[in-house]
């Protein structure tokens, strides 16, 4: 995206966070309304969201459909926040929809600072990025649109539109708490503001109050809702070593017919992983109509091949190196217990670091696994925990912590194999953590 363009969409954050929906129909409006799309899929939830969109985004694709993504936050480039047919947008695109944006909204392209914004309209960097988002779907005229939310959902950006053709909740846990609440009701009332009374919403296995809440705001609203285990559910197979989706799926009668399908193998790793599948597929079955589903075999070559960078990701054939963008008390839980189930037998180098509103150290749990020596790393980002605090933390927890580096000297160790001596190497502790190691591990230098 021109520099230029870029620069003043950050500048925007100094107006930090803004929760409500006026400003981005005003918006919207003086676009000429590209949100009003007849096939929007709308996703919620603290933890998965970006996995279970990547998911369906294939099957829809696989299926012989175009699609238009919203994802946040990216890990290297801006980007990536938005997907034509699974692949990041061209500069140009963003750059012809920045235009645009700015002749609607009277922003004077001459000046390109914050300051030259229209008094009437002050965007936030989320509301500009989901207007571009519109603008850029609209362009190209995508069969569906997937959007994640960026923050809660009640008040996001992404909310403002009115009639989804579907809306998935997954995994909801702690995370943001000074936007969302403090307690897990209070963030799952947020959450649930993406709801609409004629659109059916996907639940991801939920602690038990969770789903309570869910499905009795559901029952109250007239919402109709699909939660597992009552409508689809997932299991593994000790004997064939096969995960197993079940699910209840309707024909043009409406009568409930019970499918299954078996897969051996698939791309995202993960228990919780399994979670997301079962949930995009219930969503898929239950959108797509039968005579243009996908055959099972088909469906599972989707499965076989649906990417998503820094989730539960090994950054070499020999899987030595495992990235993962846990980021929340959830997340590491997740990660543990996926070291735990794969790992538990090695020695493994932990390279960590999370931003300085997480509370993450108190879930680490350690049992179960042979050795984990911890690498704090010293980061660039702002937000970013700084690395003494991190190594305090860690002590507190009498774990073993080794002398922080900065992510270059974690690149360049890698590449010269001068880190202390492991099996297996994990960096994770926040998604920001993994994008400036990204960046410098895919420059030249190091390939």
């Amino acid at each position: 995206m021109n520099a230029a363009y870029l620069e003043f969409l950050y500048n925007l954050g100094q107006f930090n966070i803004k929760l409500g929906l006026s400003t981005i129909r005003e918006m919207l409006n003086r676009m000429g309304n590209p949100h009003h799309h007849p096939r929007i899929i709308h996703i919620a939830g603290t933890n998965g969201k970006g996995s279970t969109l990547a998911t369906i985004e294939q099957l829809l694709l696989d299926t012989g459909f175009t699609t238009g993504s919203t994802i946040s936050p990216h890990l290297i480039s801006f980007n990536e926040r938005f997907r034509i047919c699974g692949q990041s947008v061209s500069d140009e695109d963003l750059n012809r929809a920045f235009e645009r944006i700015c002749l609607a909204c009277d922003i004077d392209l001459g000046l390109i600072k914050p300051e030259s914004r229209d008094g009437s309209i002050s965007p936030t960097f989320f509301e500009f990025a989901i207007a571009l988002a519109f603008e850029v779907f609209r362009a190209h005229k995508v069969d569906f649109i997937i959007l994640e939310t960026g923050l809660g959902g009640r008040l996001d950006a992404t909310n403002v539109v009115d009639n989804p053709l579907a809306c998935v909740l997954t995994r909801i846990g702690y995370d943001h708490q000074e936007f969302l609440g403090e307690t897990l009701e209070e963030i799952t009332w947020e959450k649930m503001g993406i709801l609409k009374k004629n659109s059916p919403v996907f639940v991801t296995q939920q602690l038990e109050r969770v789903k309570q809440i869910i499905k009795n705001h559901c029952m109250d609203t007239g919402i109709k809702a699909f939660f597992p285990p009552e409508d689809f559910s997932v299991e593994y197979s000790d004997v064939s070593h096969e995960t197993i989706y079940r699910l209840i799926t309707r024909n043009r009668k409406n009568t409930e017919l019970p499918f299954e399908i078996s897969v051996s193998a698939q791309s995202l790793a993960g228990d919780h992983q399994k979670q997301n599948t079962a949930t995009a597929l219930a969503l898929y079955y239950s959108i797509i109509p039968e005579g243009r589903r996908l055959s099972k075999d088909g469906v599972i070559r989707s499965l076989q091949r649906v990417t998503w960078r820094g989730r539960l990701e090994y950054l070499d054939e020999s899987k030595r190196i495992l990235l993962d963008a846990a980021h929340n008390e959830s997340s590491i839980k997740s990660l543990f217990d996926f070291l735990e189930q794969k790992h538990h037998d090695q020695r493994i180098l932990f390279a960590i670091g999370w931003k300085k509103d997480k509370q993450i150290v108190d879930v680490i749990d350690l049992n179960g696994l042979k050795q984990v020596d911890f690498l704090p790393i010293i980061q660039e980002n702002e937000k970013a925990l700084d690395a003494d605090k991190v190594i305090e933390l860690l002590a507190e927890r009498n774990f073993s912590t080794l002398q922080a580096i900065g992510t270059a000297e974690l690149a360049d160790g890698i590449a010269n194999k001068s880190l202390p001596e492991h099996d297996l190497l994990v960096i994770a502790g926040s998604i920001y953590l993994l994008g400036e190691f990204l960046e410098i591990w895919q420059s030249p230098q190091h390939h």
